[in-house]
């Protein structure tokens, strides 16, 4: 884009394209929200009453789990065909840092929770940082960022893209300590009305609408709604906004902070503040779309079959409650029913009637034999919707007698799971290449390399890509990968130490140096004495 020039125009047209980016945020937010009440209740809104089961929510932990599993996913650096065989010599000791870094910046637990999420809103965002002396990540909700092509779907080829945040006052008074413009900056900023209304529930919102605090009358509120889990802030709080929008002249994004209402904080090159070129925000989709943005929600497409799940369940209660307390007929007898009907249903309860004809007839409704099989089949169409077979659960499959024959039907069975579990791997591929390229670029620490020659991160090519290892984000590649690893030992391709690093057991570090220190050593020896032995046969 061609950004202006004059500064007045420039503030226009920044304002035009963070209007486009969030044209429809207000409708995804209100698809989020229902989408968010059937994860975690089961149910349309938050003044439902709660599903007896909500089949959503372990359903998508469930997904979740087929698609990462944040023990095991470890990394690899691949270099590219023009890169020297020395820099081969630098890559085991980055792709330990890179996988420390991981781990230690929690970033294994941030990604699943995106991923659990993004399967509700069918998007979400990971934004990476370097944040002192290491990289920090947290999770960015689809109703808190915009793009301006929402028919483009793909992150990279996004000319502009918006990311909305809330700061407190006093975090803000902090940010501008050594800013030249602090004291307009904050008489602008805090001379705009705060939203007191924000993250009020039901109650609230009737109360403080009410001209009078003293209110007289009836309030619609069921008491049993299901807990919305949405934090309640009493601070006073200022959206702000992060556009990132590409400059022509400077060949690199350009990121504007603004505060509300619109004041421009901040105007900086992507390259001061994260890497040239590119955007600090990693989508994770696990069912995109090739004409939409922002995913199909795993949720959504569920959600007919809870709502059918949910007709069933009160059907079912409603039924046995009729055959817990059956209802009765009364005919011939003098007073009032009622207390005819109370006194009937205490142990030991009786009634005097002085007419022969009078009688009570209990219309006791008939329980079907297979009263919970529809439940089982609409459970099944669960699995279906997301291709999660009964061997991938664990439950079994008829006809099924040998380990060769289950694991051939994981195998198959898994397929629409690994489809996706792939697409996965990509954002987790992206994400930890921007791992590295920060490390190239902030981080000062000094690496042995294999020739026991030391580097910086800063001496290693830029033609690299930061793989998944092994398919190791996925459980269903996990034993597949791990004959491969042991076929490739026997066929004796690869040392002990690589069987270790595929394999990846417990204690990894102290096996390796058992290895070196204990077991190859006494291999060693034990083999010299053999060849000592029949050399002195021989003789």
């Amino acid at each position: 884009m061609k950004i202006p020039q004059d500064p007045t125009e420039r503030i226009f047209f920044y304002e035009d394209v963070s209007r486009k980016c969030l044209a429809s945020r207000n409708d995804r937010r209100s698809m989020y929200r229902i989408y968010r009440s059937y994860y975690l209740n089961g149910c349309s809104t938050d003044g439902d009453t709660p599903a007896k089961f909500n089949k959503i929510y372990p359903h998508i932990d469930q997904l979740t789990s087929f698609l990462y599993a944040q023990e095991t996913t470890r990394f690899a650096i691949s270099l590219g065909a023009s890169v020297a065989e020395t820099e081969y010599r630098k890559v085991p000791k980055l792709t330990q840092a890179i996988n420390d870094e991981w781990n230690n910046s929690n970033t294994d637990i941030v990604f699943g929770q995106a991923l659990a999420w993004s399967l509700v809103y069918g998007s979400t965002f990971v934004k990476i940082l370097w944040k002192g002396n290491s990289i920090s990540t947290f999770v960015v909700d689809p109703h808190d960022f915009g793009v301006l092509r929402e028919d483009v779907a793909s992150l990279d080829r996004q000319e502009a893209v918006v990311h909305t945040y809330y700061i407190s006052r006093s975090e803000l008074r902090n940010q501008l300590e050594n800013h030249p413009q602090k004291d307009s900056i904050l008489q602008k900023v805090f001379a705009t009305p705060v939203n007191s209304d924000k993250g009020l529930g039901a109650l609230d919102r009737i109360i403080t609408s009410a001209a009078s605090p003293n209110m007289i009358g009836n309030v619609d509120l069921d008491l049993t709604m299901p807990v919305g889990y949405t934090p309640q802030v009493a601070e006073d709080l200022v959206e702000m906004k992060e556009l990132h929008i590409w400059d022509d002249d400077a060949n690199d994004y350009r990121v504007v902070t603004i505060a509300d209402p619109f004041v421009i904080i901040y105007e900086r090159t992507e390259e001061k503040m994260f890497v040239k070129g590119e955007l600090p925000f990693i989508q994770v989709s696990p069912s995109p779309a090739y004409d939409y943005f922002w995913g199909v929600s795993e949720v959504e497409r569920l959600m007919p079959l809870q709502n059918l799940r949910n007709d069933r369940m009160n059907q079912i209660f409603h039924m046995l409650n009729l055959q817990a307390k059956p209802p009765r007929a009364f005919s011939g007898f003098p007073g009032i029913t009622d207390e005819i009907n109370r006194a009937l249903d205490v142990p030991g309860g009786y009634v005097f009637g002085d007419m022969p004809s009078a009688k009570v007839d209990t219309l006791t409704p008939q329980i079907p034999q297979n009263l919970f099989q529809d439940l089982a089949q609409i459970d099944e169409m669960f699995a279906e919707m997301s291709g999660i077979t009964n061997v991938l659960s664990g439950r079994g499959e008829a006809g099924v007698r040998s380990l060769g024959h289950a694991s051939t039907l994981a195998r198959l069975g898994g397929s629409r799971t690994k489809k996706r579990a792939l697409i996965v791997e990509d954002s987790l591929e992206k994400l930890t290449t921007l791992y590295l390229k920060l490390l190239q670029i902030y981080d000062k620490r000094r690496y042995l390399d294999d020739s026991n020659l030391l580097f910086v991160a800063a001496q290693f090519t830029d033609d690299f890509v930061v793989k998944v290892d092994a398919h190791s984000n996925s459980p269903i590649f996990v034993e597949d990968q791990t004959q491969m690893a042991f076929s490739l030992f026997q066929a004796g391709v690869i040392t002990k130490e690589r069987l270790l690093d595929l394999v990846q057991p417990p204690m990894l570090q102290l096996i390796k140096q058992d290895l070196k220190d204990k077991i190859e050593p006494a291999e060693a020896a034990a083999a010299a004495s053999a060849q000592e032995a029949r050399a002195q046969q021989a003789a």
